[in-house]
């Protein structure tokens, strides 16, 4: 009886080590094999990696722009951010849909229907003037909205010179999108970094000349800061416009083709405007919950913005792996590889998830840490009042952000088919419900009970974007008018 018990505890140490080889070294195997395969995890963050550089540069260029305002003046500061956020609000709209151009040209691309790409950005650029000449209107009228605000007259004036300059120039922004989808996607998306970086280079340096006036240039304070970045868009798009129409470009994608094809830009808003709703009320959420929650009082809308900004971070990221996402999804579905594509989806998801625990065990194990750029300077009494608060709202955004990621790569997934009336659909009804929720949880429950509707839309975005996945009916839809075989 001993010896048999000797031969078996050694028998089962022996597995042990055994399993504790094999388990890693399977996972080692698994890797390197999706690493260099068909819409594998390189095929991926090849196209993802310059993406997420790209808005991370523009995010930083942002950062540049309110810190030079910030030395400029405390007016100019202070009325940028809800200016620029009118701006944004109103620009998504029209840029979610002039983006989608991506999906129609990773679909083309990936049929090998090169011919149909070049005539295609044109129709994008044609919607964008006219997206342009719709944002011009609300100018006429931005004095009267911010002067409904309520902020001081001082400041007003500094927001509607924010507001009216970079919505004159929201033609460059959004002509800059329509150029980066011939780019982009046909997954040459290095090309859509370098020429983002001459940009925001641009940007940056007219920021110092014409905000304070420097080397003999005007000074134009707030102006000079939406103007700068309006110039920077201008150069991106100059920049597109002669590589797209090169004679090289011109004889594969028939780039020079600039007949107006109102069978097509019919199509385009059909599929592509469902896409900038999707887009416009994705950021609405965030700023009605900051909204709402700015009336429980100083303190509480003070740590979650904390919160929300220090989320913002990671958020970016997911925004180039969901855009990836819709690109690659689109290119295989041209070719009628319906089954490469949902391998692309896997891929996708496998991958935000391992950046997503990361972010997630950030949030849980080191708040202090991420509070600690915060506590610095005039407001550092008042973040040490509330620092228990900020790390009890660390754990709603590290679990709200669980969901967020992978309800980013379905609804991707699904839009990158053409299923985006569905997506627009599920927002209006979650965008409805969860604000009304959000105002009664204030009523009643208070901070944490706004933060628990949040994340409970997360949940529910995320389960409803996974099934619509699951079902498959995304696999026999198309954006261009083919023959779906492999559904």
């Amino acid at each position: 009886m001993q010896r048999f018990y000797i031969f078996h505890h050694k028998k089962s140490k022996n597995m042990t080590n055994k399993k504790f080889y094999i388990i890693p070294a399977m996972i080692f195997k698994y890797i390197t094999r999706r690493w260099r395969a068909k819409a594998g995890y390189f095929e991926f963050l090849s196209i993802a990696l310059p993406l997420i550089i790209s808005i991370g540069a523009w995010a930083f260029q942002n950062f540049v722009d309110r810190f030079f305002l910030a030395w400029y003046s405390q007016d100019a500061y202070a009325a940028a951010f809800p200016a620029g956020l009118l701006n944004t609000s109103i620009l998504f709209i029209f840029l979610g849909t002039v983006s989608y151009i991506d999906v129609f040209v990773s679909q083309y691309n990936g049929k090998q229907e090169y011919k149909s790409i070049g005539p295609a950005i044109w129709q994008a650029i044609y919607f964008a003037v006219l997206s342009s000449i719709i944002i011009f209107f609300f100018t006429l009228f931005s004095s009267d909205i911010f002067n409904s605000i309520g902020h001081s007259k001082d400041i007003i004036q500094e927001e509607t010179k924010y507001f009216n300059v970079l919505c004159y120039g929201s033609f460059f922004c959004l002509v800059s999108s329509a150029f980066g989808g011939f780019y982009a996607g046909r997954e040459k998306t290095k090309t859509v970094l370098l020429v983002n970086l001459i940009g925001i280079f641009v940007n940056i340096i007219l920021d110092y000349l014409l905000i304070f006036g420097n080397f003999g240039f005007p000074e134009l304070g707030i102006e000079g800061a939406a103007l700068a970045t309006i110039i920077g868009y201008a150069v991106v798009s100059t920049v597109f416009l002669l590589l797209v129409i090169s004679k090289k470009n011109s004889i594969k994608f028939n780039t020079r083709q600039l007949k107006p094809n109102f069978n097509f830009l019919k199509r385009f808003i059909r599929f592509g405007l469902p896409s900038g709703i999707h887009m416009f009320l994705d950021i609405s959420v965030f700023t009605l919950f900051s909204i709402i929650v700015g009336t429980l009082g100083k303190l509480e809308l003070s740590s979650s913005n904390i919160v929300m900004n220090t989320y913002n971070l990671a958020y970016m990221p997911l925004v180039g792996f969901g855009v990836t996402t819709s690109i690659m999804t689109g290119n295989y579905l041209g070719r009628n590889k319906a089954s490469m594509a949902q391998k692309s989806v896997i891929t996708a998801s496998q991958i935000v998830f391992i950046f997503i625990i990361f972010t997630f065990l950030m949030f849980l194990l080191i708040p202090n840490l991420l509070i600690k750029p915060f506590a610095n300077g005039s407001e550092g009494l008042i973040i040490e009042q509330i620092r228990p608060t900020i790390i009890i709202l660390f754990r709603f955004i590290a679990v709200f952000s669980l969901f967020e990621s992978l309800s980013i790569i379905f609804s991707s997934a699904i839009k990158g088919a053409g299923d985006t009336k569905f997506v627009m659909k599920l927002l209006i009804i979650l965008f409805t419900t969860s604000s009304i929720a959000m105002y009664i949880a204030t009523k009643y429950i208070g901070l944490y009970g706004c933060w628990s509707i949040l994340v409970i839309y997360g949940i529910i975005l995320n389960a409803s974007c996974y099934l619509r996945y699951k079902s498959g009916k995304w696999k026999k839809m198309r954006v261009i008018e083919m023959k779906v075989i492999d559904g």
